[in-house]
């Protein structure tokens, strides 16, 4: 049970078969099937020593009962209440773990926890990858790492960011925390099988964000740059800035209006933001 339960795929669908389970495709469930992928999350959490870990889909339980021995408490949300029910049962001998059926977007994290600081561990479907990166990033201060299972393309974007192959979801994560590539998982790592492969990747947030300028503007601005991809700086920035204004504050950040705005860095777009500011409030 447990552990040899991701040995076989077999096993997993008996196990979902019995308990009259068929995977949600719209909730993008897809069971972790390999053994060596559930050591590597395993290793990769013991190195961060937590004392509390939220796991973000317990799914039959799998991995929760592997966390369940490395910290004294896991709370497993789970949105789907036929896998929540079956995970209660299977875990119901572990004292230290309990499972919230609930949408992890709606969890109130410091009700839960309080001020201790707690690891996130989870196998992200890619339909609502963004919206957990940002509630993650918007929970920042209740979290050391999250240590996540998403599809390759995600971190790759994320990686890339800020620059041509980035995207606007990449620099919100980036400017919050580094992030660091564990291990590249094959499509076939899950039951039933994705289209694509996966990531196993941490996310480590940071004291204080890579930007100085008022938040809203610097954030205003990435979605102006990323929206109009390809774009020289001086024209994406024309949805925000009349001519006049835009040749001002290019000039006063120093950076070439040519350039596409994508190929700023985080401390050019701070700069540009800190510009723009001066003349919001002006």
């Amino acid at each position: 049970m447990y552990l040899a339960d991701v040995d076989s795929r077999d096993v997993v669908s008996s196990i979902l078969r019995k308990a009259g389970i068929r995977p949600n495709k719209q909730l993008g469930q897809n069971f972790l099937v390999d053994r060596s992928v559930v050591a590597t999350i395993i290793a990769c959490v013991k190195q961060l020593n937590p004392q509390e870990i939220l796991e973000i889909g317990t799914g039959l339980g799998t991995v929760t009962t592997e966390l369940s021995k490395i910290a004294r408490r896991i709370v497993g949300v789970e949105i789907d209440s036929r896998l929540a029910d079956l995970a209660k049962e299977r875990l119901s001998r572990l004292k230290n773990v309990e499972i919230d059926r609930q949408d992890i977007l709606n969890f109130d994290l410091l009700r839960c926890f309080g001020n201790t600081k707690i690891v996130v561990v989870g196998n992200i479907p890619y339909r609502i990858t963004a919206p957990i990166l940002r509630y993650l990033v918007e929970n920042r201060n209740s979290i050391s790492e999250a240590l996540l299972l998403t599809q390759v393309e995600v971190v790759q974007k994320i990686a890339r960011s800020p620059g041509k192959d980035g995207s606007g979801l990449g620099v919100f994560v980036q400017a919050y925390a580094d992030i660091a590539v564990i291990k590249h998982i094959s499509k076939h790592s899950f039951y039933p099988v994705p289209q694509v492969d996966s990531v196993l990747w941490k996310l480590s947030f940071l004291r204080g964000p890579r930007f100085s300028s008022a938040r809203e503007i610097f954030f205003r601005v990435v979605r102006t740059i990323y929206g109009k991809r390809r774009k020289m700086i001086r024209v994406a920035l024309r949805d925000v800035l009349n001519a006049e204004q835009i040749t001002l504050v290019l000039d006063k950040a120093e950076i070439d209006p040519c350039i596409r705005g994508e190929s700023l860095s985080f401390e050019a777009l701070d700069r540009l933001a800190l510009e723009i500011g001066r003349i919001d409030t002006c």
